[in-house]
Parts: structure tokens; C-alpha cells; sequence
């Protein structure tokens, strides 16, 4: 199947994974992922889902479209009523990619109820979604749809996906971190100390984490970044607070 893609297709994929890495928060990553995939993989309408797990069910909450309306909210649509055989794959302990019509004969899915009353109004039909968990934690499920006249999603696009999902996964799992962080009381407080010393966003990111006990390896897979550039982030950091060390920096903001 790689030899379906052509370079200038790699060399994009790559692009668009680096540019998901530098997002900070959920929205900007959902936006900039259903902009990107676009190129690669033509869609209608796009939507993201945060996931989380409640009573042993995966519940799907704050949606992300494509579509411009006032309340994304209005999105919650797409998720009324029980799915076919979703659970097959949303509540599996690891990432995976699958299509609509892989889980559910087209002459079947015509007639649910979920077809008739929640895709078949908004013209929809043909879908692709990524479920992103990570070690049994599910993280979001992103989706693209087609409406009925185009073609169903190839193998090809089911390759582009699975290719996307690692470091996807990687990515929404940084973000549960920082965010799960964020709800500390002291959290406001360390990123306006950042503030005050001229730290940018990043640098304020890495100063919670060090004040939360997380060690480099731990640092580096939140924010999805390299041991080398946690360093420079952390030598910067240092020079504009005038510390020497991670104990130092951690006594400064505590």
C-alpha cells in the first residue's frame, strides 16, 4: 500500500503531522487536522469528538466541525442512538481506523434508524473515523463523510489514516495531560508567574509539568516533542528566571 502515495503525498503527510504538533489546545488540533486531511483525503463534512469512558461506555462530547454554525455543539447529532457494531471499535484498548461500510453492509445500513434519522438528513453516507485510545484510555474519535454520490473511502484513504493515527494518538493524549493538569488550582497561578518572567505558552507548558513531578521522558511524549528540544525549551527557560536547575525552577514557582 505505500507505494500508493507518491512523495510529494509523504512529504505532506509529514508536514501536516508537524504542524498538529505545534498546536496547544483541542480545538486548534481538531481544526487543524480536518484543514489538513482535506488535501490528502477529499471529505464533506468533517467532525472530531473528545472521548471519555463512563459506566463502562465510551461517552463522545465537545464536537469539532467543519460546518460553520454558531453552536459546534449542534454537532451532537451525529452521535444520537446506538451505532451498529461501533462498539467493535471504539471500545477497543488501542487505536484503529475504520469505515462505515466495513462495519455495516451498505443494503443494512440504509435501513437503521441512525441512517434514516441522524446521516440521511444531513446527506450523508459515507464515513471514516480514527479512534484514538491510548492504553485503554480513549482520547477522541475524528471523522470524515461523503454524501451518497460520491465514492466510498479506498483503501488508499484507510492507509493515509493509519499512517495519521500514532502520532494522533500521541497528540490527544498530550493534551489530556496538560489539560487534566490545568484543572490544579495552582495552575492559573505558575502560568501567570510564566508570564511575569516573559515565558512564551510552551515554556509555561514545560514549567507545569516540571512543577507537577513529571520527569523528562514523561515531558517529552505529553508534548510531543524530541529530549533535544525539551533542552532548549529548558535552557530558555532557565535564562529568563535566572535558575540553574529543575529544583531551582520548581522552588521558584512553588
Amino acid at each position: 500500500m505505500s507505494s500508493a502515495l507518491f512523495d510529494y503525498e509523504w512529504q505532506f503527510l509529514i508536514q501536516m503531522t508537524t504542524r498538529i504538533n505545534y498546536c496547544t489546545t483541542y480545538p486548534e488540533t481538531c481544526d487543524t487536522f480536518l484543514q489538513q486531511i482535506r488535501t490528502l483525503v477529499p471529505y464533506i463534512t468533517g467532525v472530531v469528538f473528545q472521548a471519555a469512558r463512563e459506566n463502562g461506555r465510551v461517552v463522545l462530547t465537545s464536537p469539532i466541525s467543519t460546518e460553520q454554525i454558531d453552536d459546534r455543539s449542534g454537532h451532537d447529532f451525529f452521535i444520537e442512538g446506538k451505532y451498529p457494531h461501533w462498539d467493535e471499535f471504539i471500545m477497543l484498548p488501542y487505536s484503529s481506523v475504520f469505515r462505515q461500510s466495513d462495519i455495516i453492509p451498505p443494503g443494512k445500513w440504509e435501513k437503521t434508524r441512525v441512517f434514516r434519522d441522524v446521516w440521511s438528513p444531513k446527506g450523508m453516507y459515507w464515513g471514516i473515523f480514527i479512534s484514538l485510545v491510548h492504553k485503554d484510555v480513549p482520547l477522541a474519535v475524528l471523522g470524515i463523510l461523503r454524501d451518497r454520490d460520491s465514492d466510498d473511502f479506498s483503501a488508499r484513504d484507510i492507509y493515509i489514516m493509519n499512517t495519521l493515527k500514532d502520532p494522533l494518538e500521541r497528540k490527544f493524549y498530550g493534551l489530556l495531560q496538560v489539560r487534566r493538569h490545568s484543572g490544579d488550582p495552582g495552575a492559573d497561578r505558575i502560568m501567570k508567574a510564566s508570564a511575569s518572567y516573559g515565558l512564551t505558552k510552551r515554556e509555561a507548558e514545560i514549567v507545569s509539568l516540571v512543577c507537577a513531578g513529571k520527569g523528562s521522558e514523561d515531558m517529552c511524549q505529553v508534548l510531543y516533542i524530541t529530549h533535544a528540544t525539551l533542552s532548549k525549551h529548558l535552557s530558555n527557560i532557565y535564562a529568563k528566571t535566572k535558575v540553574k536547575n529543575r529544583t531551582q525552577l520548581f522552588a521558584l514557582f512553588q
